[in-house]
């Protein structure tokens, strides 16, 4: 393995242990592993992010030298060392701060619960995301969502849901949040929570049964009465929902495609389908709005 494969990015795998084995294999036969081991060893020292790369070389090779050894034998460090340590010091540095931000995902057909610091519950639908600061939550209790969940929100500080749709503010409650590309429909099941639209000041507050949807940030508003909601326990459902999301949620769970260019993404759909048959819910769905479909290959639905 040459030098010039030894870039930023491979370095940074390297430190956060995402080599393939192949690749470390290799790395470990090349005559710069051990430089490179002594840097990262040396860096994972540090307790602040600021560092002085020739300094912390010197140090490390330092006290690696034979005291014996006569003052005239200087261990002569090649150029791109220094350079190599602060690659590998930042890459650590970066990946250290990534790991201040706790971070859950799930894919497709995937349910998960997650407890978090305040002991406040979110419940992740397929292919969502969730992220927050785990070291400041009691003073700032704010993450980032996409995707679809229930929260049961404990009493405290604000608790504030940030998605690229829009923004949910509580105290305590229960809620549910879809947030996807052009599309948020938030449904209040116990409480009160604040919807607030991005790009401007405009905001809708929602008590129990209350629903808001957004559609290009355009409001829609109705009321519901179901206690949670129905995709937690295995069927998703819709009242007057774009064809387009329904066909989201239907990718979501079973991990299929969908042709859709001969039919309008815009026509509504109520009804639901449920999460452990494909055949069943396509037939649910498409059946009631006349539109036929047929399989293409061994993940894709072409809709007519």
């Amino acid at each position: 393995m040459k030098m010039e494969s030894f870039d930023d990015t491979f370095l940074a795998r390297w430190v956060a242990d995402e080599l393939s084995a192949e690749e470390l294999l290799e790395f470990k036969k090349s005559k710069y592993y051990l430089d490179y081991k002594k840097i990262n060893e040396g860096a994972k020292a540090l307790e602040v992010p600021s560092f002085d790369g020739e300094a912390i070389l010197d140090g490390i090779y330092g006290s690696l030298q034979d005291k014996a050894t006569k003052p005239k034998v200087v261990r002569m460090m090649p150029n791109w060392v220094y350079g190599a340590a602060a690659a590998v010091i930042v890459a650590f540095g970066v990946f250290l701060f990534k790991n201040n931000n706790t971070e859950y995902e799930t894919g497709f057909g995937e349910q998960v619960m997650v407890v978090l610091p305040d002991d406040s519950k979110v419940h992740l639908n397929a292919n969502s995301t969730l992220e927050f600061n785990k070291g400041d939550w009691e003073s700032n209790r704010v993450l980032d969502f996409d995707g679809e969940a229930f929260f049961d929100v404990e009493k405290g500080s604000i608790f504030k849901v940030n998605s690229k749709e829009g923004i949910v503010e509580v105290l305590g409650t229960e809620f549910n949040v879809v947030s996807r590309e052009g599309y948020m429909e938030v449904k209040c099941h116990e409480g009160k929570v604040k919807v607030s639209m991005l790009g401007g000041d405009r905001f809708s507050i929602l008590t129990e049964g209350k629903a808001l949807r957004l559609i290009d940030n355009k409001e829609e508003k109705w009321e519901f009465k179901e206690e949670k909601p129905s995709w937690m326990t295995g069927e998703s459902s819709f009242r007057e929902t774009p064809l387009s999301q329904v066909i989201r949620a239907l990718e979501n769970q079973y991990e299929i495609g969908f042709n859709t260019s001969k039919v309008d993404l815009n026509k509504r759909y109520t009804g639901s389908f449920i999460h452990s048959d494909l055949n069943l819910a396509l037939r649910t769905v498409f059946g009631p709005m006349n539109i036929s479909y047929s399989q293409e290959g061994s993940n894709t639905i072409v809709l007519k």
